[in-house]
């Protein structure tokens, strides 16, 4: 049901609602309205009924005023006229009550003179009000044993006495509302007729309003996919821009290496060793002296020129796989430093980018150069985990115990090539995350999280 509605636009999911929402209302209103016109016209039928009664009964019950009961004059006269044709076939049935509830007239006989519980309708007419109430077609079964089926007004009117407001009888009557039922049901109808004809015109107004702005949303959407798009777009070149740049730096580096190598390494190895060929006297302690000087400069020239070579020059590793490069650079460690290093690395098959590469193999020589110069090479730890399907994390640690800079081995400082911050921004511009802790009782922490897809988070 979930993905039915997120499949939905905003019009349609607009409609749904507006749609059961409006139906719901409709029905309430309708329902109320229909139930106020039905009391409004049962109260207003009744009152006309009530005065039209009145002009037959109050001067007939008039006696009621100072006596508790009905002479048989005005009971012989009151039937003739409820018997009249005009009142026959419209009056069902009738009661004229005294305010205590004593029946001074009825059509049964039986129950004249008799007193009963007042009813709120009694009650309300007592108060001077008149009292009316409509039942439709099945809902009055019987009026006073007689069966009816036709819909009824039941209304109780006052009599008041003459010349004065005191209510000194309750007339009580019955009359057939089948004119009434169809003035209610056309009026029903009417009412539920506006009140559909609103609803609806309120809800299409809504719909084309929310319309109009869920085609303007659906537009900004489309424009800001585009948009998207194009970011994720340029940013893919960017990236791959800063790859090629990564790789155009290692081979300008390899360049540089190369020519450190053929061509100053080469000078200084010629000129030391034409230097230590030539002929010199036996007593000349001084010349030797100077000879000897020259000789070991020029041999610690070659020997950092060597080092700057061997910092500058990485292995071929656009071809190898990555557990060749994890296999090379840790060899290449344990061989310069005699040092053991904890390998936290399942075998992988990954395809990865030549620059992505590169910057591997940077990562995990620049930490396991720190580890060695600043840890003794103690503790020394390297983690590759797979985080999911496009992520990896490359861990290098060590324990920290202070400042340790050996010298000797082929191993200095020029080794550490760019350092922490060129590799941090090196990781950067590939899009990845570079973090580097440490403390005397943790030890380093040095990680490097990346895409092995394009480089990126």
């Amino acid at each position: 049901m979930r993905q039915i509605w997120e499949k939905l636009n905003l019009t349609q999911q607009f409609g749904l609602v507006a749609g059961l929402v409006m139906v719901v209302g409709m029905l309430f209103i309708g329902f109320w309205v229909a139930k106020e016109i039905e009391r409004g016209v049962a109260l207003n039928a009744g009152v006309n009924a009530a005065l039209f009664m009145d002009t037959y009964v109050s001067p007939l019950a008039a006696e009621l005023s100072d006596k508790d009961s009905l002479s048989i004059g005005p009971i012989l006269a009151l039937d003739e006229v409820f018997n009249a044709p005009q009142l026959s076939e419209r009056i069902l049935a009738v009661k004229i009550w005294k305010p205590d509830g004593v029946v001074v007239y009825a059509d049964d006989l039986a129950i004249m003179g008799e007193e009963f519980e007042l009813s709120p309708g009694l009650i309300a007419a007592v108060d001077g009000e008149v009292f009316s109430e409509y039942f439709a077609r099945g809902e009055l079964k019987e009026i006073h044993g007689m069966v009816v089926d036709l819909p009824v007004l039941e209304i109780y009117s006052p009599i008041r006495a003459p010349w004065s407001d005191e209510v000194v009888a309750v007339l009580e009557f019955y009359e057939n509302a089948s004119s009434v039922a169809q003035s209610l049901s056309a009026a029903r109808n009417r009412a539920w007729m506006v009140v559909g004809v609103s609803i609806l015109v309120m809800t299409l107004i809504l719909l084309v309003i929310v319309h109009s702005g869920s085609i303007l949303i659906e537009r900004q959407r489309r424009d800001l996919q585009k948009s998207a798009k194009k970011n994720a777009d340029l940013a893919r070149r960017v990236e791959r821009a800063s790859g090629q740049s990564a790789e155009l730096g290692e081979q300008h580096l390899r360049r540089v290496s190369a020519d450190l190598h053929d061509g100053p390494a080469q000078l200084v190895s010629l000129a030391a060793l034409r230097i230590g060929g030539l002929p010199l006297a036996k007593n000349d302690k001084k010349t030797k002296m100077e000879v000897k000087r020259i000789s070991n400069a020029l041999d610690e020239a070659m020997q950092e020129i060597r080092d700057i070579c061997r910092g500058l020059s990485l292995p071929e590793i656009e071809n190898q796989s990555l557990n060749e490069i994890m296999s090379d650079v840790i060899n290449s460690h344990t061989a310069r430093t005699s040092t053991s290093i904890d390998l936290d690395f399942e075998d992988m098959e990954v395809e990865l980018e030549p620059h992505v590469k590169i910057c591997i193999y940077r990562f995990f020589q620049e930490g396991l150069n720190n580890a060695f110069r600043h840890g003794a090479g103690k503790g020394q730890k390297v983690e590759v985990k797979r985080l999911d399907e496009k992520r990896m994390r490359f861990v290098v640690l060590n324990k920290f115990d202070g400042p340790h800079r050996p010298k000797g081995n082929g191993y200095d400082e020029m080794q550490s090539g760019l350092g922490l911050s060129g590799l941090a921004k090196r990781v950067e511009a590939l899009g990845g995350e570079f973090s580097f802790e440490r403390s005397v009782e943790k030890g380093a922490h040095l990680q490097m999280i990346l895409n092995i897809e394009s480089g990126t988070k």
